[in-house]
């Protein structure tokens, strides 16, 4: 019992770091809701580095992330005839401030963070950023899945590598 309230206390002070940052992120970028690029954005941030060690074993770090993301979403307007003058958009922008109310976010950021919350729960330990790597990269379509293509990752081999990578040096 106590091991459990243990647990969700860690997770509580998860998502107070984890979920106003990835919406911070995300207002950063003119996007009025985050989506899983954000979630895990702001999971490479978090203190246990477990997402950061495992992508920087591909040479990948948030500012390539963050590129190859952004590359995504230049694309996706890019299929539909938009070309995005990124000085204009800049500037038409609002300043991105701290959130405010409940946190609304994207399906694809509810459906990544239920997942690593599953994940975390299945081994009976507290949430921590190599969950959410793992719960976005479980997705086979969407901007993360397409941004590790970009960057030559495939995200079910790096789901293996974060399953052995946790095994190995963050047991438990």
């Amino acid at each position: 019992m106590i091991e459990k309230l243990r647990r969700a206390r860690a997770d509580l002070a998860i998502m107070n770091q984890l979920l106003p940052r990835a919406e911070q992120i995300a207002r950063t970028e003119g996007i009025e809701q985050p989506a899983a690029e954000h979630l895990l954005l702001a999971a490479l941030e978090l203190d246990d580095g477990i997402a950061a060690a495992v992508l920087a074993r591909h040479q990948i770090d948030a500012g390539a992330l963050r590129a190859a993301i952004a590359a995504q979403h230049q694309s996706a307007l890019g299929a539909i005839g938009v070309v995005a003058d990124d000085r204009a958009l800049d500037e038409a922008l609002p300043i991105a401030g701290d959130a405010r109310g409940p946190l609304r976010a994207q399906a694809s950021f509810q459906t990544a963070f239920q997942r690593a919350a599953q994940i975390a729960k299945s081994h009976s330990v507290a949430m921590h950023s190599g969950h959410l790597l793992r719960a976005v990269t479980e997705a086979e379509h969407g901007t993360v899945a397409r941004a590790l293509a970009e960057l030559g990752v495939d995200g079910a081999q790096l789901g293996r590598e974060l399953d052995q990578f946790s095994s190995e040096e963050h047991p438990g």
